[in-house]
């Protein structure tokens, strides 16, 4: 923590020396009624993890269940769920009707958990329905029949065999296949993610090699229902395999490496102009990232399709881009008024007042950072406060181990009120170590986001392919 406090110390005399310009005093001087301040001493904010030589925890597993045909296993470990589903031996279909079965034999309480959660969405969103669900059904239709069809066709099988005995969208503790449909489209129905990337060159790493991080910041549920659900996802489907770390029955992405190390994660953006949101022949920007991965081998040519795709989707999302040798934020603007569609990467210009010190780290939080694009970074405390931490933790720092990386992401206490990288709404933290083409996570369990949290080894993602 040197550097964290002597930049605070630096900030600290260059206030005492200032003098404010003043030379009669302070007799005159009327305190205006401020807010609450949100300033800390440093000590109150960081803390100490020690990440050396601890290697990431290889869970056990507790039991494994297969769906009847085959086409999904699905190991249940202590703090997640490992799912392999197979697309070389059966169609799409049959491996969402597969995936549907496993889940009902590994999670008995699914229905309760998944219908509960979407529900917590819909009124997060929509506090006036008063039971009338046509508005949440306005939206997810258009999403739905603009899939490609081997989606479509995915969906079909999962729903028709997850469902009870309901129908339509209404909370009855039974999952209809409306609510099948619906909680696939979670972000672009509902939105509602705050969320934070940091990829590190491998210029400024001890191997070499690349280190990208992706927090994944979410509603965890009124009782942390979420994350009794984690899931890491192997597709097994040839040259267009990838693994997801997901939540258990979710088929399109949150954070996703394919077998040739394009890792994907979005972040939420919205319009800083309040443009209406519009799903009106709009298609699924998840969907999308899903399929950039099945068919690009590069971050480029993945953030490439998604910008080229970006007016379709139904609001303005940061995506970000690594694979071995490269990383992009795409800032994907649905609006002109809040700006152009920009593939940034640490050489962009950046808007009037971001600092950023060192090209060899890219980092994006809730809000696009070219210049001309709209800027919820300066002004707004969860933005700004995360991305000169961001700054102040990294930037400068070479040699990086993935030890040390670790360490940082994990620095700050969790017993304050502060915006901070790690928020008590974290889903998971997802480090891609390029050296060995790893995943490490954090998944959050049901106790909440812990000062020292324990990483967990999720495997390679080379091993998605088949």
């Amino acid at each position: 923590m040197k550097k964290i406090l002597s930049a605070s110390a630096a900030l600290l005399i260059a206030a005492s020396v200032s003098g404010c310009g003043r030379r009669n005093g302070y007799e005159d001087l009327v305190i205006p009624e401020q807010g609450k301040s949100t300033l800390q001493p440093v000590e109150d904010i960081y803390m100490e993890n020690d990440y050396t030589g601890v290697p990431p925890k290889k869970e056990k597993v507790l039991e494994t269940i297969s769906s009847s045909d085959g086409l999904c296993r699905i190991d249940r470990m202590e703090s997640y769920f490992d799912v392999t589903l197979d697309y070389t031996t059966g169609d799409n279909y049959a491996v969402g009707a597969a995936y549907a079965e496993a889940i009902r034999k590994v999670f008995p309480g699914y229905d309760e958990m998944a219908e509960g959660y979407v529900f917590e969405n819909i009124q997060s969103v929509f506090n006036d329905l008063n039971g009338d669900m046509t508005p949440v059904e306005n939206r997810l239709k258009p999403f739905y029949e603009n899939l490609y069809s081997s989606y479509k066709e995915e969906l079909d099988g999962f729903a028709d065999a997850i469902k009870g005995d309901s129908e339509g969208i209404k909370k009855d503790g039974i999952l209809s296949r409306e609510e099948a449909y619906l909680m696939q489209f979670v972000p672009d129905v509902l939105r509602g993610t705050a969320c934070s990337v940091l990829s590190a060159d491998g210029k400024a790493t001890a191997t070499g090699s690349r280190i990208s991080c992706r927090i994944l910041e979410w509603q965890l549920g009124s009782s942390n229902q979420l994350c009794q659900a984690h899931a890491v996802v192997h597709m097994l489907n040839g040259d267009k395999s990838f693994t997801s770390v997901t939540y258990l029955g979710f088929m399109s992405i949150l954070t996703a490496v394919n077998d040739d190390g394009v890792m994907l994660g979005e972040l939420d953006v919205g319009s800083k102009n309040m443009v209406k949101y519009s799903c009106e022949d709009k298609k699924s920007y998840t969907y999308d990232m899903r399929y950039a991965l099945e068919n690009f081998t590069t971050a480029e040519e993945a953030v490439g399709y998604l910008a080229d795709n970006s007016k379709k989707y139904p609001y303005c999302v940061n995506v970000f881009a690594t694979d071995e040798n490269d990383s992009f934020v795409a800032e994907l603007c649905v609006t002109d008024e809040d700006g152009e569609t920009v593939i940034r990467d640490s050489s962009t210009e950046l808007n009037k007042g971001l600092v950023w010190d060192d090209p060899l780290y890219i980092c994006a939080v809730n809000s696009f950072a070219a210049k001309g694009n709209s800027d919820l970074i300066n002004g707004y405390d969860f933005n700004i406060i995360r991305w000169n931490r961001y700054n102040e933790l990294f930037c400068g720092q070479h040699d990086m181990t993935i030890d040390r990386f670790k360490e940082l992401m994990t620095c700050e206490k969790t017993d304050n009120e502060l915006a901070r990288i790690r928020s008590g709404e974290l889903v998971h933290m997802v480090i891609a170590d390029y050296s060995d083409y790893s995943l490490q996570a954090v998944l959050t369990g049901t106790e909440g986001v812990t000062d020292t949290p324990e990483f967990i080894d999720l495997g390679s993602w080379k091993n998605s392919a088949s």
